[in-house]
């Protein structure tokens, strides 16, 4: 297994041999150069943050201009008071106080629902965090005064934003993990698919299953351009590997050429 893997990176020339190997031991190969793939992949999800200053800025600019309103937090009962509103815009919406619980939830929108005494955070129509003011470490602040742009008000609001946010990370990192996985498979079959084609137009003398399992082969190199896309975290990188499988594929072909015609 160990010459088959090495021959897939380094060795296209030489991936013809394995035209008698099974289906079985195909599916294998594979599924061990997307779980090389997939592991680098998780590093790199489960080690970044999903939220960078962004959101804070994007929701402290709403509360801005918004303008005076009469909503505060008070630290001594962790509780939320005042007139509610709703924020709308791209990306992440902010619900304050919503009257008799009637709010909207766009699609593929975080939402920051305030409530009296704690908080809630959607994406879509989903619930992915909760959590009360008592468990969140933040001062009292006013939102007139976030609307007025003083310092201190403006740090605790965000302080609050921030706790939020950072409750939602793990569902993020996975949901970003969950995505690229099936990019990478999508990705991989049509790589498959016009090595495949590729390959009938170098030779169409080849069997239909060696051509498939040699195209399956080739196409292995995709996931090893992705794994140091992914190490680099360079995205362009994935582009090129999306090339890689088609000139594996005229280097394995025009091999097995060469073989017939010295027979």
């Amino acid at each position: 297994m160990f010459e088959r893997f090495k021959d897939c990176i380094c060795h296209p020339r030489c991936i013809g041999k394995y035209n008698k190997d099974r289906a079985g031991v195909v599916f294998l190969t594979i599924v061990l150069f997307f779980t090389l793939c997939a592991g680098m992949l998780a590093a790199r999800c489960y080690t970044d943050s999903p939220f960078t200053e962004a959101p804070l800025l994007s929701v402290t600019s709403k509360i801005i201009q918004h303008g005076d309103n009469d909503v505060a937090f008070d630290r001594e009962t962790n509780t939320l008071s005042g007139t509610g509103f709703e924020l709308g815009g791209t990306g992440i919406r902010l619900v304050v106080l919503p009257k008799d619980n009637q709010y909207s939830l766009p699609l593929d929108t975080v939402t920051l629902l305030l409530e009296e005494s704690g908080a809630k955070v959607f994406y879509s129509n989903v619930e992915i965090s909760s959590m009360e003011y008592k468990d969140i470490t933040v001062s009292s602040f006013n939102l007139a005064n976030v609307a007025a742009n003083q310092s201190l008000d403006t740090y605790n609001f965000r302080v609050l934003v921030s706790s939020l946010l950072e409750s939602t990370t793990l569902f993020f990192q996975t949901y970003s993990f969950v995505q690229e996985v099936i990019s990478i498979i999508i990705f991989y079959l049509i790589c498959v698919v016009f090595c495949y084609v590729l390959s009938i137009a170098m030779n169409p003398t080849i069997d239909r299953g060696v051509r498939a399992k040699l195209s399956f082969y080739d196409g292995c190199v995709f996931f090893v351009g992705s794994f140091f896309a992914y190490l680099f975290n360079v995205s362009i990188i994935i582009y090129f590997a999306l090339a890689l499988p088609l000139i594996y594929t005229l280097i394995t072909f025009r091999h097995i050429i060469k073989i017939v015609f010295k027979g």
